[in-house]
């Protein structure tokens, strides 16, 4: 059994939602659905859900809505979500247990403004999105690029490029997935140097047709 406070945790989480805009009226009422059923098993680690009892709860009409919503909790990190495949067995979730820093004693009351509150995922998402926008370091690119078959030296001059750039695209706005980029990158490449060859084949030919060895004088003018 974890550590909760009941009072005090849906409070700070309440207060999260306060300040998330991503946050709708259907994704409350899921945690809160969820969150009842956390209470009831004593705020165990990972409890076992039935979909339907929490549709029901979360007065939820269409799985479609259901999965979107829980979808977002998860990778938004104030829940995780483990779906189950199998008929017979349920799928886990693992609530976030919501805190205050600085040593801040748990009260039963909502949070001042400008509180620092924070949850045990906010770090880890922080250093996911940042892996995100950036590569490690050029070997990372370089085995990216060897496993989509890529040559190597163009991981080399891509690299080099978006570093000197601090990750910028062209017109000034923050990379969000550098491998998003690096596939940019290589598909607008290649179709530079196809139609570099189409058009150097196409001069190739038209070349030959004037070639003298090639030209048959016995042709009026």
């Amino acid at each position: 059994m974890e550590k909760v406070n009941y009072i005090t945790h849906l409070n700070i989480v309440f207060e999260q939602f306060n300040m998330d805009d991503r946050i709708k009226q259907g994704h409350i009422t899921l945690y809160l659905a969820f969150f009842q059923k956390w209470n009831r098993k004593f705020f165990k680690k990972t409890i076992t859900i039935n979909r339907e009892r929490i549709m029901e709860r979360a007065k939820f009409k269409s799985k479609t809505t259901y999965h979107s919503y829980i979808k977002d909790l998860n990778d938004w990190g104030y829940l995780r979500y483990f779906p189950s495949y199998s008929p017979a067995k349920g799928s886990k979730v693992q609530m976030t247990i919501f805190f205050a820093l600085d040593g801040q004693k748990l009260v039963n009351s909502v949070p001042e403004q400008g509180q620092n509150l924070v949850h045990y995922k906010k770090h880890k998402t922080t250093e996911k999105l940042y892996k995100l926008t950036r590569p490690k370091n050029e070997q990372v690119v370089l085995e990216f690029f060897e496993e989509n078959k890529w040559p190597a030296f163009e991981g080399k001059k891509f690299y080099a490029y978006y570093k000197a750039r601090n990750w910028e695209l062209s017109r000034g706005l923050k990379i969000k997935n550098w491998k998003t980029a690096a596939t940019n990158y290589i598909d607008k490449g290649l179709n530079i140097k196809e139609e570099k060859a189409f058009t150097d084949s196409g001069l190739e030919d038209n070349l030959r047709k004037y070639d003298n060895k090639n030209k048959d004088y016995t042709i009026p003018l």
